[in-house]
């Protein structure tokens, strides 16, 4: 006689690892490619003849063409720019500014940002440009 015995069945199931894999790689490509962009204000900086000395900024800020404050891509009121500077100047008393204003922004506001930072006792301000 025979018998009708059950065979095995093994489950059936789809590997993921591969895809998890990619979605990894990706991941780690958006995070890297994210941190080497540049500031991620738009700004269209005012031009000169002078060469572009390249400097290691310890804080950049900007002001964009509605007048909005940036420090380090964060943006800020401009009542709180001279708190910000003397807390900065306090960590960093040689620290390296570099002010990048919009050539369409209020004049108002980019001297108020130099008025601010005298006012915190930063020495190294430096103003970014554009050659022509």
């Amino acid at each position: 006689m025979k018998s009708f015995a059950r065979k095995k069945t093994e489950a059936v199931g789809v590997d993921i690892t591969p895809l998890l894999d990619v979605v990894f790689q990706l991941l780690l490509f958006f995070i890297l490619t994210s941190a080497l962009v540049q500031l991620g204000i738009e700004l269209d900086l005012p031009e000169s003849n002078q060469s572009n000395e390249v400097l290691e900024a310890d804080m950049v800020i900007s002001i964009d063409k509605e007048g909005r404050v940036f420090f380090n891509d964060r943006i800020v009121g401009i009542e709180e720019v001279e708190a910000a500077l003397r807390s900065f100047a306090a960590q960093n008393s040689s620290g390296n500014v570099i002010l990048r204003v919009d050539s369409a922004a209020a004049y108002g506001n980019f001297f108020s940002i130099l008025d601010a930072s005298r006012n915190a006792g930063i020495k190294n301000i430096h103003l970014a440009y554009e050659e022509k």
